[in-house]
């Protein structure tokens, strides 16, 4: 019997030894900066938003059609008897002669096919501004563009921290929770021995029990939302693993001088939301004073060379043509008129949502900078509970073994002291979602990033 327990017992050990590689090769320590480095280069939501910005780019280079020469190579292929396209043709091709001036051969031409192969370019002289607003305007776009991705990056990385955080804020409420397990262990234990030798009741056992199961139903409920935290920190970060993610980094709880007036300085020069409200409120401007281009004549030159022949790309006769265009339409219905009227309120209107970005960026940054002040505030008010209500407790404990105390008034100092821990965990990572805040509306404040 000894020798199967002893072998047992080495097959336990062995099994959890090879367990145990396995188990670490589940679980994956990271940092922050590693999660937030992963993001910038994986997440859905950035990679969009990038996505978005190169498109934008690419109307940027677009808009120099307006200034670059248009080059059209053609093969044309025509066959036919009609009397003006032979006699054309005949010319264009080389091939005419005395011969061909005879009515009937000029009123009833034979058959006759003609390739034509064509080189064209077409260059915009002038058009009313048209081609250099439009240019500005796409740059304008663009700008917007970007500054928007990173307007999404830097909303993509608070959700990081806020998912990284909340991993964190789980995992230390489960400590709490198990101590406060242990705690209800030890209560539950000496109420059952001082029921036996008469100093208590089977009430107070009972209580001590019904408090202990409470608190195991809390250690089932913070285990899952630790892994429902972790989950969430991987669809934040766009991490596509069945790794369990366990944060290496701590929440912080060091004070800052901050200051609002520099908070907001540094906003309105680094906040990409607002940067991207004005770069369209620019392109709107640009915009309405290309719209006035419809109304003015617009110039352009052509060039075109010419090779016909019986063949494809045949070279029996050849010529060119130069010339320039003048086009104008001074009335068309009033749609010139319509669109010029449109996109001045649409210039009034991106006005309008810059300013009204700018104003929001104050009160965000405001905002931000008083929710740290008030839950850095708070995190002291909380750290000081946890001492006060780890000295009650212990009082309480010392009373209820003296039979000076009663078992509620054990379990009700019990409850607050576990309170004021998770109280102060809370508040802590209240106070780091609050500095997370202040870093993305002021666009990266480097003592808060």
């Amino acid at each position: 019997m000894f020798k199967i327990n002893q072998i047992t017992g080495w097959l336990l050990l062995l099994l959890a030894a090879l367990a145990a590689p396995l188990a670490a090769a589940d679980t994956l320590e990271v940092s922050l900066g590693e999660v937030l480095d992963y993001a910038r280069g994986k997440s859905p939501q950035v990679l969009s938003a990038e996505s978005q910005a190169d498109a934008a780019s690419g109307m940027e280079l677009a808009s120099l059609a307006g200034f670059m020469p248009h080059l059209k190579l053609s093969e044309e292929f025509m066959r036919g008897n009609d009397p003006v396209f032979a006699f054309g043709s005949r010319l264009r091709q080389g091939r005419f002669t005395q011969n061909d001036f005879a009515l009937d051969a000029l009123n009833h031409p034979a058959p006759l096919t003609n390739y034509a192969t064509r080189v064209m370019v077409q260059q915009p002289i002038f058009n009313g501004g048209m081609s250099f607003y439009g240019r500005k305007t796409a740059a304008s776009y663009a700008d917007a563009a970007r500054s928007g991705a990173s307007s999404v990056t830097g909303q993509t990385l608070f959700m990081v921290k806020q998912a990284y955080y909340s991993v964190i804020l789980a995992r230390e409420n489960k400590k709490v929770i198990d101590a406060a397990v242990k705690a209800a262990e030890s209560h539950a234990h000496q109420a059952a021995q001082m029921a036996a030798t008469g100093l208590a009741t089977r009430a107070d056992e009972l209580k001590a029990q019904v408090r202990l199961a409470e608190l195991e139903q809390q250690r089932i409920r913070v285990e899952n939302m630790i892994q429902v935290a972790v989950e969430n920190l991987k669809l934040a970060s766009g991490w596509h693993s069945d790794q369990f993610l366990l944060p290496s980094d701590s929440l912080t709880g060091r004070a800052l001088e901050l200051k609002l007036d520099e908070l907001t300085a540094y906003a309105k020069a680094n906040q990409p939301a607002l940067a991207a409200a004005r770069h369209v409120a620019k392109a709107a401007e640009y915009d309405a004073r290309a719209a006035w281009g419809e109304v003015i004549p617009h110039l352009n030159g052509f060039f075109q060379y010419e090779r016909d022949g019986q063949d494809a790309f045949g070279g029996d006769g050849d010529n060119w043509m130069v010339g320039l265009s003048l086009d104008w339409y001074p009335f068309d219905g009033f749609g010139h008129v319509g669109k010029i009227q449109s996109k001045r309120a649409m210039r009034e209107k991106a006005a309008w949502d810059a300013a009204l970005a700018d104003h929001h960026l104050e009160v965000q940054v405001k905002e931000a900078y008083l929710n740290v002040g008030a839950t850095n505030e708070m995190l002291g008010v909380a750290r000081k509970a946890v001492d006060q209500a780890r000295e009650s407790l212990r009082i309480v404990e010392n009373q209820y073994a003296e039979g000076l105390a009663t078992i509620t008034d054990l379990l009700d100092t019990e409850v607050a002291a576990t309170n004021s821990e998770l109280s102060r965990t809370q508040a802590l990572f209240d106070y780091n979602l609050a500095l997370a805040r202040l870093s993305l509306v002021t666009g990266g404040y480097p003592e808060v990033n």
